[in-house]
């Protein structure tokens, strides 16, 4: 605490920030409406929201001290700020599609519950999805980057469905399989199935010849050299594949969940666009931004604890 409050520069980019915030406080708390809008709702939960985004700043700004931290803050307090004040004079008269910022987070406590209900069903079934495909893709792909006769077959066909978005398949898998989630789950299985195919072949392929050489001395057989050589030598690069196959899953996931199942945070945003509750489709929206980046930000921190010799 005592080094960051000596950076000087650091200090005053805080204040800056700190002092957006306490303007979109004051003028959530004071600031009257100048033109008449169809329904004014509270503050509160626009003000908690504040409050947590200038938490959350204030620890990153504590525990990384990076400027960039307080460029982001200060660009997202200016924006609400902006917002807050286009909407109350009336320069914003559409309270349909743009709704105030009270409105927006007031989804949050009106529908807490659903909206949790909603993000479970969709994290159990990107669970699903993801953790078949990265695990069949990295067998397969193992085995196919070991043995030539599977590589010449395989990875033909992945460069061809590689080329078609996974979403495309939704509308068939939907009459295929049972029941809507099962569809879900194969619409992430054929995301991320086939690109961490790919990429382990890729990396059995570039790994060090000296490596397998000194093991084919030793004596060991197809399995072994699987699992104790080629196995351990591409991990390092199976765990930094995860982020981003992440990324890919998620959207394909809240995808899938918009053309018909009835559980997930896509379906509360196609339900709710359905009603013309455009609040309701902004905080779907918000919602799926907050949980992929808390997913990037816990694997990505996964990723160095597990491979520190690489970083």
């Amino acid at each position: 605490m005592k080094r960051f409050l000596l950076d000087r520069r650091m200090y005053a980019e805080y204040a800056v920030a700190a002092a957006l915030f306490a303007v979109n406080i004051l003028l959530a708390l004071f600031m009257p409406y100048l033109t008449e809008h169809k329904r004014i709702y509270d503050s509160g939960a626009y003000i908690a929201a504040l409050v947590i985004a200038f938490l959350i700043y204030t620890a990153g700004v504590h525990a990384t001290r990076r400027k960039s931290a307080s460029d982001i803050a200060v660009v997202l307090f200016a924006f609400f700020l902006a917002w807050e004040i286009a909407y109350k004079t009336g320069a914003v008269r559409n309270d349909l599609l743009i709704p105030s910022p009270e409105g927006l987070f007031h989804v949050f406590a009106e529908k807490p519950e659903e909206i949790w209900q909603d993000v479970l069903g969709s994290l159990q079934l990107l669970f699903w999805g993801f953790f078949l495909a990265i695990l069949f893709g990295t067998l397969l792909g193992l085995l196919a980057g070991w043995i030539p006769r599977v590589r010449e077959v395989l990875l033909p066909i992945s460069n061809v469905i590689t080329l078609i978005p996974p979403l495309m398949f939704s509308a068939y898998l939907i009459m295929v399989f049972a029941t809507f989630r099962e569809a879900a789950v194969a619409v992430i299985f054929f995301a991320v199935f086939w690109p961490t195919f790919q990429g382990t072949v890729t990396r059995v392929a570039l790994m060090d010849r000296a490596v397998i050489e000194a093991a084919k001395t030793m004596g060991v057989g197809t399995a072994g050299m699987l699992a104790r050589v080629i196995f351990p030598y591409c991990l390092p690069g199976i765990i930094k594949s995860i982020s981003r196959s992440l990324r890919g899953a998620f959207m394909c996931l809240t995808g899938a969940e918009m053309l018909g199942i009835n559980l997930g945070i896509g379906y509360f945003i196609e339900k709710y666009k359905s009603f013309a509750d455009y609040r309701c489709v902004l905080a779907g929206i918000v919602t799926v931004g907050v949980i992929t980046t808390v997913i990037d930000i816990l694997v990505n921190r996964a990723e160095k604890a597990l491979i520190r010799w690489e970083q």
